[in-house]
């Protein structure tokens, strides 16, 4: 399975960083295939691949097409309808539906119950009725598991402040975790329990101060990502979406402090093999 970061901007995208958005693929690496900054393509024996757009924040659909044809997904999954993990999904909407990128059938769209209805509130009061045309969705509301080709797909509830999941994704024994937007809390440490790779946001540069009046939690800081991984037991740790006044090379040594497995930071482009 290879995961492919698309971007980690939060919460807004910069030149060079889209905001959060990931591409995950079933098998491994095929002659050919570029590990970081291009298009993945193997040669004359490639098979074909189960492809998910994970989380599409702006930005995300032109880092996407490096490596794959939008008309080519098999699935695309939304942590939350935050439009930094949701924006392009209305850009989609029109290639997928105007373009020269119009696939045979509706691509299948996993995301939090409302999604549509969100998308609808944007695009003009005919979308209700044509967005079933590109999208086949399938609503999340609590637990839940699927299948995409041979990848196995499970979700929980995550702490966001808005109806928000976690996922991972499986094969041949192997699992990636990833937190969408999230609060430490137990549904994402169940969620990623031995997970070989956990990809987890990092978008708290402190914590918030605690009062009666303050909002709950809904990020992660480094040093709860490392907490999170150690609870979890997850076998390498990777911090994406880092609060802007933070630097990776600072997030991963604060969050080093409570993990010590294999650690670094997400970057565009970079391709991890799980």
């Amino acid at each position: 399975m290879l995961l492919t970061v698309l971007g980690t901007a939060t919460p807004y995208p910069q030149p060079g960083n889209a905001c959060s958005g990931y591409l995950v693929q079933s098998g491994g690496p095929l002659s050919g295939d570029r590990q970081s900054g291009g298009p993945l393509s193997g040669g004359a024996d490639a098979q074909p691949r189960a492809t998910i757009w994970v989380d599409a924040g702006t930005g995300t659909l032109a880092e996407l097409q490096r490596h794959t044809r939008l008309a080519d997904l098999d699935a695309i999954w939304i942590s939350h309808r935050h439009a930094d993990h949701t924006a392009d999904l209305l850009v989609a909407y029109y290639a997928l539906r105007f373009s020269e990128l119009a696939p045979k059938r509706p691509v299948r769209l996993i995301g939090p119950e409302g999604l549509l209805d969100r998308l609808a509130a944007f695009l003009g009061p005919n979308a209700a009725a044509l967005l079933p045309e590109v999208f086949d969705f399938t609503p999340m509301s609590g637990w839940g598991e699927t299948e995409v080709g041979p990848l196995a797909l499970a979700w929980g509830p995550v702490q966001h402040g808005v109806p928000a999941f976690g996922l991972t994704v499986a094969e041949n024994g192997r699992r990636l975790a990833y937190s969408g937007d999230s609060a430490p809390c137990i549904s994402l440490e169940e969620l990623a329990e031995d997970a070989d790779l956990l990809l987890i946001e990092a978008g708290y540069a402190e914590a918030p101060a605690g009062s009666e009046t303050a909002e709950a939690p809904a990020h992660h800081t480094p040093e709860d990502a490392g907490r999170t991984a150690s609870q979890a037991r997850a076998a390498r740790l990777v911090l994406t979406h880092i609060a802007n006044e933070v630097t990776p090379a600072v997030a991963v040594r604060r969050a080093s402090a409570h993990f010590d497995g294999p650690l670094e930071a997400a970057a565009p482009g970079s391709v991890y093999e799980i």
